[in-house]
């Protein structure tokens, strides 16, 4: 009856409760011609047979059957009486079905079809692949990946799940999607042979479309978060000049950035320890994903919370109307630090550094809190911290330093004092930028920098004779050095 020969031109009269499982097939001139049908027989009766079904000599005959162990009627022809309430009963006990089919139905033909799909051969594997293949291509874009699976399992004649686990006593196939695969389509395991070939490669169809439909339901839902992102990317990174136009494009988009905020960055370390060759683009997707999963995560468990991106870090913000209070800080990080176990027992490899900002409020308490977490993420590195969250410590000194670095005077002064090596671009900037707030920070020591930077002394040595030629400072001068070390801060935590 599941199978797309049958389905269409077979209809259930009554359904028993108790089915049996059919072995064979058999045409019936007569009603007494069941007395010689098989045990788990379905039976072909014909149109003068079939015309008895209201009748009490169809009672008999489905004594006959429950005898015999007949699986199932199928009645024919033009203007078939209507099944009695006794005859269901009959049939209900005897575990009989009583089906019927079209009058145009040629029952020679239905019985070849029948036998066919009890055989199980080749042709009738082909036949039911080949009809759920075209009900799974033929899915409509906006259809559901539940709808999908319906259609195709129907076709197939075995319906077919999406589960978010692999079924270990089922055939199944894997819902590869870009970044992440967390789902998988499964089908009932038929007998082996032909069929179970047939369910394979109907699977394997399925599941490839099933991530197609995943993907454009995903696209569809994350448009407005996509949106907001990217303004939010926009306003962390543009120009101190730019923020006004930045924060009302945010502003327009439903953000509510003049509230309070505070800051969890996410940085991910396998985009650098990757194995020379491997896929960087593959790895940023799946680093967006995993931050997309957490920001999905943390928002279920309540507040407002918008995603931002930092070059390769992800930022996601929580925002609130009101102040939440010097513990915002912690609480976010006892919250980031339980989405981030769960999300690493999804499978995700990623090695994850998680440093979170205190509450701030406004345009500018945006930036400072971005700021405390990224200063918080460095602590995290240092002190090796991975999958967990560091809350920042806000103490005295250590605040002020951070609030001056995103201010408007520290953009400015990193903007000019470092312009002559910014302008080299590329990565002969980064480079000598590098070396230099190295240096500085290690109090101008050669041998404490080559070091850090696991160079020469005199490769380092030969870098700051470059950089002082560039820039237009007195290397000597406590004054302009400090200017440097800072405007080297200053530039680290606006990247």
């Amino acid at each position: 009856m599941e199978s797309p020969p049958l389905n269409s031109v077979l209809t259930y009269l009554t359904r028993p409760r108790a089915v049996q499982d059919v072995r064979g097939v058999a045409l019936a001139e007569e009603l007494a011609d069941l007395g010689r049908a098989g045990t788990g027989t379905i039976v072909l009766l014909s149109r003068a047979a079939s015309a008895l079904a209201g009748s009490y000599r169809f009672d008999v005959a489905l004594r006959i059957g429950r005898s015999m162990g007949i699986a199932a009627l199928v009645l024919g022809g033009p203007g078939l009486p209507d099944v009695t309430p006794t005859a269901a009963a009959l049939a209900d006990r005897a575990g009989i079905a009583i089906l019927a089919t079209g009058e145009d139905v040629d029952l020679a033909e239905l019985a070849i079809a029948i036998a066919r799909e009890l055989a199980g051969g080749a042709d009738a594997a082909l036949m039911r692949a080949h009809t759920a293949m075209r009900a799974a291509l033929a899915h409509p874009a906006g259809g559901t990946p539940e709808a999908l699976a319906l259609h195709a399992g129907t076709a197939l004649g075995r319906p077919i799940a999406l589960v978010q686990a692999a079924p270990s006593d089922a055939p199944w196939a894997l819902v590869r999607r870009c970044g992440h695969s967390d789902r998988w389509v499964t089908a009932a395991r038929p007998s082996d042979g032909d069929l179970a070939l047939a369910v394979d490669l109907v699977l394997a169809i399925v599941a490839a479309e099933t991530a197609q439909a995943l993907d454009h339901v995903e696209q569809i839902e994350e448009r407005p978060i996509t949106s907001r992102t990217e303004v939010l990317s926009e306003l962390l990174a543009v120009a101190p000049e730019h923020r006004d136009a930045s924060a009302y494009r945010a502003r327009e988009l439903g953000v509510p950035i003049d509230g309070f905020h505070v800051a969890a960055r996410l940085e991910f370390e396998e985009l650098a320890d990757r194995p020379k060759g491997a896929d960087t683009v593959e790895a940023f997707a799946e680093h967006q994903a995993v931050a997309r999963a957490v920001l999905g995560e943390v928002s279920a468990n309540g507040g407002v919370w918008h995603l931002a991106r930092s070059g390769s870090a992800s930022i996601l913000i929580r925002m609130s109307p009101d102040d939440p209070g010097a513990t915002a800080s912690t609480i976010v990080a006892d919250q980031m630090d339980v989405v981030l176990r769960h999300v690493r027992t999804r499978g995700s490899t990623t090695l994850i550094r998680c440093g979170v900002g205190a509450a701030h409020p406004g345009v500018s308490g945006l930036f400072s809190s971005a700021a405390e977490a990224r200063a918080a993420t460095s602590t995290a590195r240092t002190t090796r911290q991975t999958n967990g969250a560091v809350p920042f410590d806000g103490g005295g000194l250590r605040r002020s330093l951070v609030e001056w670095y995103t201010s408007y005077t520290a953009q400015d002064a990193m903007s000019s004092v470092l312009a002559p090596l910014v302008e080299l671009g590329g990565a002969r900037a980064e480079r000598l930028i590098q070396t230099l707030h190295v240096y500085l920070d290690h109090q101008g020591s050669l041998t404490q920098t080559a070091a850090a930077l696991n160079l020469h002394r005199n490769a380092v040595a030969y870098r700051v004779n470059q950089i002082f030629a560039l820039l237009e400072v007195d290397p000597d001068s406590a004054d302009d050095r400090l200017l440097l070390q800072l405007a080297c801060r200053a530039r680290e935590m606006a990247t």
